[in-house]
């Protein structure tokens, strides 16, 4: 058995990644800085017959990861170090909210840092293996108005991804990340109902990815998965991306039927 940190553990992504690990053989440490919330999900792991730990605190700070590391210790080698807690708000430019800008980074950025020195600390310190997932987004290589401050710190975490895998690959470390596109998660839910239409809202969404849907947690919980299994040996230093082909769009079709031009040459 090998131990897995999961950050964010206490709802969305990060909840349904520490119960797909767990079901798949893993320790888990759940971190999250929501005690509540946390207990519970490390209770459910629990009664469905896992071995797993809360540490609640910060991603932020330096300490949480830390404790997190020392709990993984008491329970098996560390095998994975999975990043999935982050915030997302809107920001404008010209009046930056520099204490929520801040957070952001603090929170999604070091966060990340934080944690993945300490697993990396690990791995090379005992000389095992180990892999770093990211949870980035479809937001680290495009852009949405006022995104600014969300965006560059996915694509910092994508950069650090590919250095760890340059670094450290020679001492068996590997490093993915995973983007995804829009996913069901309560966040994200409470946002489209906090819209004047909500079903409006969730279909326009939806209508992004020519899949036509929403993701569910459980297919970003697959595709880490896979990636901290042995399957994805060779993978290592690059993102991939869950989005049901949302990046992959020049333009979608018109919702409004009235919009559509007849099929033919143009120019």
């Amino acid at each position: 058995m090998l131990t897995a940190i999961v950050t964010g553990a206490a709802s969305g992504i990060g909840k349904t990644v520490a119960s797909r690990l767990a079901s798949d053989g893993w320790a888990v440490v759940a971190v999250d800085r929501d005690r509540d919330p946390l207990e519970a999900c490390v209770a459910g792991l629990r009664e469905a017959g896992a071995t797993a730990v809360a540490v609640s605190g910060d991603v932020s700070e330096r300490e949480t990861h830390r404790r997190a590391r020392a709990a993984a210790d008491q329970l098996a080698p560390l095998g994975a170090w999975i990043g999935a807690a982050g915030l997302t708000h809107t920001h404008e430019l010209t009046d930056l909210d520099e204490r929520a800008a801040r957070l952001l980074v603090d929170v999604n950025q070091l966060g990340l840092l934080w944690g993945t020195a300490e697993a990396v600390d690990e791995w090379t310190s005992t000389g095992r293996p180990g892999t770093v997932v990211v949870v980035s987004s479809v937001h680290a290589r495009h852009a949405y108005p006022h995104h600014a401050v969300y965006e560059m710190t996915k694509a910092a975490g994508e950069a650090l991804v590919r250095n760890i895998a340059v670094t450290y690959g020679p001492e068996r470390i590997r490093a993915v990340g995973v983007a995804p596109g829009a996913v069901a998660t309560p966040a994200l839910l409470a946002s489209l109902e906090s819209a004047d239409d909500p079903e409006a809202a969730h279909r326009h969404l939806a209508h992004q990815s020519p899949a036509e849907r929403i993701a569910t947690p459980d297919e970003i919980a697959a595709a880490v998965s896979f990636l901290v299994s042995e399957q994805a040996g060779y993978v290592s230093g690059t993102t991939l991306t869950v989005d049901g082909g949302w990046s992959a769009v020049l333009s979608r079709p018109p919702e409004d039927p009235v919009a559509n031009r007849p099929a033919g040459g143009h120019r």
